[in-house]
Order: C-alpha cells, then sequence, then structure tokens
C-alpha cells in the first residue's frame, strides 16, 4: 500500500511539473539593455534566451522587434509578445503569465481526461 501511495505522489508530482511549454526571449545583442526582465518571474513555463544574430534567416524574417517573446507548446509557437517602437516590450507580467496558465491548465485537463 504504501509504494502505491508512493507511486500516485509522485506521478502527480511529475505531471504537475511537466513544462510542456517553453517562452523563448528573443533580443538583438545591441538592445540587451532593454531585455524583459520579468520573464524570469514566470512560473509553469522553460525560458530559454536567444540573441537575433544568431537565429537562422527564416526565424529572423518572423521577427518583427526586439525584444520579442515567443511560446512555444509541442514545438510549435502559439503566441508572440514583440516590442513597441521604443524597442522595449511593454506588458504587463500578469498578461503573459494568464496566456501560459490558459494553455497549460488546458493542457493539463485534456490530458487527464
Amino acid at each position: 500500500m504504501k509504494k502505491l501511495i508512493a507511486l500516485i505522489v509522485f506521478f502527480a508530482f511529475a505531471v504537475s511539473n511537466a513544462q510542456d511549454l517553453t517562452i523563448i526571449h528573443i533580443n538583438a545583442k545591441w538592445n540587451q539593455k532593454n531585455n524583459y526582465k520579468d520573464v524570469e518571474n514566470l512560473d509553469g513555463v522553460l525560458i530559454q534566451y536567444g540573441y537575433l544574430e544568431d537565429q537562422a534567416p527564416s526565424v529572423k524574417q518572423n521577427i518583427k522587434a526586439v525584444p520579442t517573446l515567443i511560446l512555444i507548446k509541442n514545438g510549435k509557437p502559439i503566441y508572440v509578445w514583440n516590442a513597441d517602437i521604443s524597442l522595449k516590450l511593454k506588458i504587463d507580467l500578469s498578461v503573459i503569465q494568464n496566456v501560459i496558465d490558459q494553455y497549460r491548465f488546458s493542457y493539463n485537463r485534456q490530458s487527464t481526461d
């Protein structure tokens, strides 16, 4: 019985901490002072960084402004936040977190049904 309970607890922990969502923070090297610093405070998402100059041409042509945050689920971009003309990303952290939670929790509901 103890093994069964331990297995259930382990499984619940693994499912609740699965990182199926990734935020990619892309900025230009010359614009580092305008990195979106709040990105580190996001929950339930893996965070990766990249420089625009280091990206493949196919990625570069799709970046309209830097910095850019791209939310990826299962290897596909599902949401993008771009900087404005000031070259700063002026978006409240809670807005990004709400989108992350929407996709994270919808995934968890679908996978448990």
